[in-house]
């Protein structure tokens, strides 16, 4: 099947009524993206805002009259399409992954989708098997990728692991295949505690790896090695807790921090933690750090 393609560019305030009048006309999808790349970082919880700019991409069967929806959209929401594409069909799932092939990070790990099953790994090879999901975290990102890297050249053998914040539950089962002698996967996403422990299971590590939700974490779960992937307003709120949670001489894992926040962050955990190193990725930054 043949489709048509029409965008445009409106404000943050207008999509409400532009998604009603292009539903109105048929449109079988309507796509929101960045138009003028405004980043939006640290949205409020339970929220999933626009940005102030926003390229809308809606589209249509092929058989539709073009020129009379370029002529309502204008009319009722006076807006000028900037851009009209024809598209084929095609095996959406097919074109998915390829967005997604097999990962390394560092010397030994690697992150493998299901069907990928052509690369060349060698035989001390640490193998993640994982597919992207709707939770947070399969080595894409940089945040993700700066503690994966971490994992891999200190491999945590024999220590017990939090993994505070652990989406799809990638790092914890990092942790594990490198040696840990349990890990402690928390969320507290619903969502994000369902997809650790179907990806746990499909790495067969449920008896390394515990995964629970954040409201039943308790505060008597002591660790040699904590790790948070998440953000740093919540990093710098939860300090009290980590530095409670790990041993004396224990380590700190802390990524999802911003070159702007990083001082900020460093402060916060130099009071009770030593020997604190910052690493990057781009415009993103990891901080680690040793339990004073």
């Amino acid at each position: 099947m043949i489709w048509k393609q029409i965008s445009f560019e409106v404000k943050k305030s207008e999509t409400d009524l532009v998604s009603e009048v292009l539903m109105g006309l048929g449109s079988v999808s309507i796509t929101y993206s960045d138009a003028l790349d405004d980043a939006i970082y640290e949205p409020p919880v339970g929220q999933t805002p626009l940005w102030d700019n926003v390229k809308v991409n809606a589209l249509f069967p092929s058989e539709v009259n073009q020129k009379s929806i370029e002529t309502s959209i204008s009319d009722i929401c006076n807006i000028v399409v900037i851009d009209t594409v024809t598209l084929k069909d095609r095996v959406w799932e097919e074109e998915c992954q390829k967005d997604f092939p097999s990962m390394r990070f560092g010397k030994r790990l690697w992150v493998c989708p299901s069907w990928d099953t052509e690369s060349i790994l060698s035989n001390d090879s640490i193998v993640i098997h994982m597919d992207p999901g709707l939770a947070f975290g399969t080595g894409t990102h940089q945040t993700t990728s700066l503690c994966l890297e971490y994992l891999d050249s200190n491999p945590p053998k024999n220590l017990h692991v939090i993994d505070f914040g652990c989406g799809t539950g990638i790092l914890a089962i990092a942790a594990a295949k490198f040696g840990a002698k349990s890990v402690i996967a928390i969320d507290n996403d619903p969502q994000a505690v369902l997809s650790s422990k179907e990806n746990v299971a499909k790495n067969k590590c449920e008896n390394t790896i515990t995964t629970i939700h954040s409201i039943n974490q308790g505060s008597d779960r002591k660790c040699d090695l904590l790790i948070a992937n998440i953000l740093a307003n919540p990093l710098v709120e939860l300090e009290p807790l980590f530095s409670d949670l790990v041993h004396t001489n224990g380590m700190l894992l802390l990524s999802g921090i911003l070159k702007e926040q990083v001082d900020r962050v460093v402060k916060c955990y130099s009071i009770n933690f030593s020997n604190i190193e910052v690493a990057n990725k781009g415009e993103w930054f990891r901080i680690s750090g040793k339990r004073k």
